[in-house]
């Protein structure tokens, strides 16, 4: 029988910055496929398109991005089937200060947003999983990280990869960095124009908060 694999792109809007003048909310957006082909040729089909209409796209970027042209890339990502979407945020200010790094927050948002694959893979009845981080960290806190994540992965007892590259290459990346935005605008600025322009299947969202963190880091270094 063919192997499924869940695919998972993985990335995020706001900054690193702890500073007043950061971000006030972070946000990481996982969107999930079993067809990466099929979702990454309707967004390259636009790409294309667009070109050829004049308009210069070397990659769809939300925050960006033109109006007209996030018009268009939210109606393709509309249009495809059998995906889904998980959003995690947080204020960065209730964050408490052993979290307050890139490698703190990926750690914890990371590690449930792989549980969270780890679900979907059961839902989808997938053999496999690939998890793709946009590439943020650091070498040493790319290996932490991985080390750490697989203890969540190892309960599956399915075959699974983590890779940290740049999703802005990856056109399943982009289709992620879209859902964080919208996200990330809806708390940032209260403006939920994005946010609707969504399918329900990509608006799934929880907020992490400290109550999660005794819930995400034991469980992950078992």
């Amino acid at each position: 029988m063919p192997v499924t694999t869940l695919f998972v792109y993985v990335d995020e809007s706001g900054n690193f910055d702890f500073s007043p003048s950061g971000t006030k909310h972070f946000v990481m957006s996982a969107f999930m496929t079993t067809d990466p082909v099929l979702s990454s040729n309707r967004i390259a089909r636009l790409k294309y398109f667009l070109m050829s209409q004049g308009v210069s796209i070397p990659n769809f970027h939300a925050s960006e991005d033109s109006q007209r042209v996030r018009n268009q890339v939210t109606d393709q990502i509309s249009k495809i089937r059998n995906v889904s979407a998980y959003t995690l945020w947080l204020k960065k200010d209730k964050l408490p200060m052993e979290y307050q790094s890139t490698a703190g927050i990926y750690e914890l948002m990371g590690f449930e947003l792989a549980r969270l694959a780890a679900s979907e893979v059961t839902i989808r009845s997938a053999d496999a999983v690939v998890l793709v981080f946009d590439k943020t960290l650091i070498f040493r806190e790319e290996q932490a990280f991985l080390s750490k994540s697989k203890a969540i992965f190892a309960q599956l007892s399915h075959p699974f990869h983590i890779y940290f590259h740049n999703v802005s290459k990856d056109f399943n990346g982009q289709i992620a960095d879209y859902v964080a935005w919208a996200n990330y605008v809806k708390l940032e600025r209260d403006e939920q124009r994005p946010l609707d322009a969504l399918p329900k299947n990509l608006c799934l969202v929880a907020e992490v908060t400290a109550v999660n963190l005794k819930k995400v880091t034991p469980s992950a270094t078992k």
